[in-house]
């Protein structure tokens, strides 16, 4: 382990004692002395926190990685409780900012002659984030961008900090089992996935030229996405449209430059909807900061490093599921989970159903005094109480519908979800039940199908004619019925040597009152074969036990 990883790990130490987190670190690492890292006193300031409050500040204070990670575990509603996903949503990027003479050389690297291309570039950042820094610069025809530039090797402190974290969470695994529950690996596996994912930039551009375009298409009026600048842009570099806007929880301002919130509401949300059930790509992170409103009405969208992709299939599934939350169904809702590939196991059913049932019933009896993202906060945590593992690809979808949501009810409290969203999910089943094309891929799908089933007798007579010849071979790979046939085996073993030992010994009584019970010649000989059967029957059994082991 390099000196920076070892005094990494010293740094990690020092804040979770801090927080009153030692005691975990002394099971993970036994005999270490972690206590001495940290002063009582400074444990003492925070005692008045909760465990997951403190373990909250812990991740901010521990950097970039760390509240991304946390980031990424409150998006986990079915693994972890209520309380810490509270907490963890409430995460913030705690970071100084880094002096521009830092960020020259990724300028150098990028735009070699940036000093002749721009007229001014504002030193001072429009944004600190824990990956990157924004700044204001303009161009010699006077186009206004913003440069969005990674902080200085963050790319490698941020793969450091995951090896340090794949390390802790096998140790976890290995030394905490009743935490294995919670596969630690996997997730650290997938926040690696994730974070890689942001640090490249030019995705991060791919991603909006893409949502632009699907926007454009969409018709839908007032939806700005900036522009991509290339020839400025790289990984660690992207050059965009300066647009400037108010955040979208900013109603006072909103309301300041003559704007309507609910009229914003409503088109929030439509383009929402657009983007997930009719493009099937999706903003990943709608956040309030993410969503801000121009000053002459526009929605913009910033920050596109995490968007999410729904395939048409999934699309339909989970349009059913919605107007099935919609119209209070608690069965048809089940049916429509279950359909989404999440698995709900049929103990604890009925217990699921009449939560359901309750919070469904609130859902369209409280109308507009109830917000969806609610709703679907009831949905996870019940998921999350009944140990109920829902995919990735639907996680995200759910936390994002959560967050636009809240965007959507700050903009207008009284927002009518249900009459806002219902008849445009019907419609898109509608479009696509009379779409050609849709109607030509049933129709082939429907003549692969039949394919398969009109192959089925000529399949199902080769198999009887093999059975016929004796020469159907069925192999069984179960482990448990390979361990039964062992059983077996062995049982009817012992069965045989019983049956052989009982016969010997009912003969040999035979022989010896046929002769009187005097030792002549044929008793010897009795004796003999005897003995000789038992040892040909022992190592006959002998050898097929070996068999059957190797």
């Amino acid at each position: 382990m390099g000196n920076m990883s070892i005094r990494r790990y010293g740094q990690i130490a020092d804040v979770l004692v801090k927080y009153g987190f030692g005691f975990y670190l002394n099971e993970l690492f036994p005999g270490a002395a972690v206590s001495r890292t940290a002063k009582k006193s400074q444990t003492d300031d925070y005692s008045e926190y909760s465990a997951y409050a403190r373990f909250r500040m812990a991740l901010e204070d521990l950097g970039p990685t760390f509240v991304k990670f946390g980031q990424l575990m409150s998006t986990r509603t079915e693994l972890f409780p209520p309380e810490m996903i509270a907490e963890l949503s409430r995460l913030q990027d705690r970071v100084g900012v880094v002096p521009f003479d830092e960020v020259i050389p990724t300028l150098d690297n990028y735009i070699p002659d940036w000093r002749d291309l721009f007229t001014s570039i504002d030193p001072k950042p429009l944004a600190a984030a824990s990956i990157s820094q924004v700044y204001r610069a303009v161009t010699l025809d006077g186009t206004v961008l913003a440069l969005k530039i990674q902080r200085p090797k963050i790319s490698e402190k941020i793969e450091q900090d995951i090896g340090l974290l794949r390390s802790i969470a096998k140790l976890i695994e290995e030394r905490k089992p009743e935490l294995r529950m919670y596969n630690p690996v996997s997730l650290v596996e997938d926040f690696g996935v994730q974070i890689r994912k942001e640090l490249d930039f030019t995705r991060d551009g791919t991603n909006a030229e893409r949502l632009a375009r699907n926007m454009k298409n969409s018709g839908l009026p007032k939806i700005k996405i900036p522009k991509i600048y290339w020839e400025y842009s790289g990984r660690e570099l992207l050059a965009m449209e300066f647009v400037s806007g108010i955040r979208s929880d900013d109603i006072d301002t909103i309301k300041a430059h003559g704007l309507d919130p609910k009229e914003l509401a409503s088109l929030c949300l439509k383009a929402f909807m657009i983007q997930i059930f009719q493009d099937g790509f999706y903003h990943g992170d709608p956040h309030a900061g993410n969503i801000q409103i121009s000053p002459t009405g526009e929605i913009v969208f910033l920050d596109f490093g995490v968007c999410g992709v729904l395939m048409k299939d999934m699309r339909n599934k989970f349009i059913s599921l919605m107007l099935a939350l919609f119209s209070a169904d608690t069965d048809l809702t089940i049916r429509c989970i279950k359909n989404l590939g999440v698995k709900i196991p049929q103990e604890g059913l009925e217990e699921i159903r009449g939560e359901l049932y309750l919070a469904l019933d609130d859902f369209q009896s409280l109308g507009s005094q109830m917000n969806f993202s609610t709703l679907l906060e009831t949905v996870q945590g019940l998921f999350q109480t009944y140990n109920i593992r829902i995919p990735p690809n639907i996680m995200q979808l759910l936390k994002a519908l959560m967050l636009v949501s809240n965007v959507a009810f700050t903009l207008d409290p009284e927002l009518q979800f249900v009459d806002e969203a219902q008849p445009y999910l019907k419609q898109i089943l509608a479009d696509d039940l009379k779409n050609p094309d849709n109607m030509q891929k049933r129709l082939l799908e429907a003549k692969m199908k039949f394919d398969d089933l009109a192959n089925v007798p000529k399949q199902l007579s080769g198999v009887l004619e093999m059975a016929s010849e004796g020469k159907l071979k069925v192999d069984i790979a179960a482990k448990e019925v390979g361990r039964l046939s062992d059983t077996i085996s062995s049982s009817v073993d012992k069965l045989v040597i019983g049956l052989i030992m009982a016969s010997i010994v009912i003969g040999l009584s035979l022989v010896v009152m046929s002769q009187n019970f005097a030792m002549g010649i044929i008793p010897i000989l009795a004796y003999v074969a005897a003995v000789a059967i038992i040892i040909v029957v022992f190592w006959t059994m002998r050898a097929r036990s070996r068999k059957n082991r190797y």
